[in-house]
């Protein structure tokens, strides 16, 4: 069985150099795209990464952009996937409970993929076709998990009224952040973002914050509550 090479390559990023061509280019176009943003990176550039041939990329993509788009739909129908896959398995049956859970498997998925936070971070600070692209074909399908049950919360009178914007750009934020900007965390404490006790301890505090923030009541006292 023949183990995939890793390629070297340029200023430290690298990838697994399998066998298939159009792969390859689109894990070094992630990579460097995530990092440097769409104007930052040349088709160049993704091809010394990739261990392929410029031409190669025009002949899987008609232009950057194509490529930029492929990427983007690439990581996040993976995210959505997986993320939706995990969500269906919580219980349903207490609301408040299930928020919670939801937003362990969203820390959990950003935490798998930290180029998902990198890349909205690069795109959201600019109006651009691309991010309109971004938002309307991936980020509000994504997000109306969030915007159903927080509409339930704010009806039922058990999570304060904060605007959605506001609630999930906290959110979201604060869960990404701390992966997407890992060299960061890195040389300010000498930690491993990644690392599982890392992943666990992240996931506590973005739960911590949240919970006591929207919930009118914190979670143990409506079980107390609910057991009496």
């Amino acid at each position: 069985m023949n183990t995939p090479e890793m390629s070297p390559g340029e200023s430290g990023f690298s990838i697994e150099r399998g066998p298939d061509a159009r792969e390859r280019i689109l894990a070094a176009a992630e990579s460097l795209f995530a990092v440097r943003g769409f104007e930052g990176v040349s088709t160049t550039q993704i091809a010394k990464v990739a261990g392929i041939t410029q031409p190669l990329i025009h002949y899987h993509f008609k232009n950057k952009e194509a490529l930029w788009k492929a990427t983007i739909s690439r990581l996040f129908s993976k995210l959505s996937q997986e993320f939706s896959a995990e969500v269906k398995m919580l219980n349903h049956k207490d609301d408040r409970r299930y928020l919670v859970e939801m937003m362990r498997c969203y820390v959990s998925f950003v935490a798998r993929y930290p180029q998902y936070g990198q890349f909205i971070m690069r795109e959201g600070v600019q109006e651009s076709p691309r991010l309109q692209w971004m938002v309307e074909e991936w980020l509000k399908p994504m997000l109306d998990q969030f915007h159903d049950i927080y509409e339930k919360g704010i009806s039922e009178g058990w999570m304060k009224d904060i605007p959605f914007p506001q609630l999930i750009i906290l959110i979201t934020a604060s869960a990404s952040q701390f992966f997407s900007m890992a060299p960061l965390v890195k040389e300010l404490y000498g930690v491993d973002a990644s690392c599982p006790e890392q992943v666990l301890a992240h996931s506590d505090a973005v739960v911590e914050v949240a919970v006591n923030s929207i919930l009118r009541e914190p979670i143990a006292r409506q079980s107390e509550a609910a057991a009496v």
